[in-house]
């Protein structure tokens, strides 16, 4: 996985760089391996784009899990849980809880001897809130409180989000989706937000059963640049999607597949994505679940 392998390379300079450690982690879209992050929406709940979150009229909560299953060579956990509710106003209500850590980091002395492991993790909590501002254009704030760890250092920040999503255009269904991600207004040089940015649109078919292609981006201020393009083949009840990645970050660039498959039935949404490994490390793979109630 990129971070991982960035970590390994310039592991001194990132933790010396960050106002709140282990912000390099939230650099992968945990929940969001499936589809862009600047759209995604199961299970996420407007965990990367505060506008992505909205629920559809008809349905009052939204409910989701995601998880990380890595290889034994990258020692990567990643764990996420999300709600959302939407009000008789229209106005949807969303927050989630997430935890990125990486293990297997060894401590050493004055010899090469290990005398103990590194803790290096980020716990991050948001909420926020949604909803059309005008017909087909979606607008979400978010409040964030994040926590890192970096051995015996640990620091916290607060953030707010700003997102929108332009969505069921008349020409050829097109979407186009913009959010910050850990914005903290003056802190931008110390704590590196991000700007997500996703557009698609249909090539073939109809709602249902359609085939869409679009390209998306990543960009973290002084830190990684994640693009490439990603397409999403839905027959009724499976949806396919896959993405080629280039991510470059201190210097160095490595590209990759995302690939994966997700089941719509009825009301649950069951989702397994891959993330083909970077620098000879093996793949990793999230599996989420989410599910509406009416």
């Amino acid at each position: 996985m990129f971070f991982r392998a960035f970590s390994a390379l310039c592991l001194a300079q990132t933790l010396s760089a960050q106002a709140v450690p282990a912000r390099d982690l939230l650099q992968f879209p945990l929940g969001a391996v499936l589809e862009p992050a600047a759209f995604a929406a199961e299970p996420g709940a407007g965990l990367w784009n505060p506008a992505a979150g909205m629920l559809a009229p008809g349905d009052r909560w939204r409910f989701g899990v995601a998880a990380l299953t890595p290889t034994a060579d990258q020692g990567v956990d990643g764990r996420l849980i999300s709600a959302a509710w939407r009000r008789r106003n229209g106005v949807t209500v969303n927050g989630s809880i997430a935890r990125f850590a990486i293990g297997n980091i060894i401590r050493t002395e004055s010899d090469p001897t290990a005398v103990g492991d590194v803790t290096y993790n980020s716990l991050l909590i948001s909420i926020g809130a949604s909803r059309d501002v005008i017909p087909n254009v979606t607008v979400g704030v978010s409040a964030r409180w994040r926590e890192g760890r970096a051995d015996r250092e640990v620091r916290d920040a607060v953030a707010a989000d700003l997102g929108f999503v332009i969505h069921d255009l008349p020409w050829r269904n097109a979407r186009v989706a913009v959010s910050s991600f850990l914005w903290r207004p003056g802190r931008e040089i110390d704590d590196r937000p991000a700007v997500l940015a996703a557009v698609d649109a249909r090539v073939a078919g109809t709602v249902g059963r359609e085939f869409r292609a679009g390209y998306s981006h990543n960009g973290v201020t002084r830190g990684a640049q994640e693009d490439g393009p990603f397409a999403s083949l839905r027959l009724d009840l499976l949806e396919a999607r896959a993405a080629f990645l280039r991510t470059t970050s201190a210097g160095h660039a490595v590209s990759r597949i995302r690939s994966g498959l997700a089941l719509h039935f009825t009301r649950y949404v069951v989702g397994l994505a891959r993330e083909e490994g970077a620098s000879g490390l093996g793949p990793l793979y999230q599996f989420t679940l989410s599910t509406t109630i009416r």
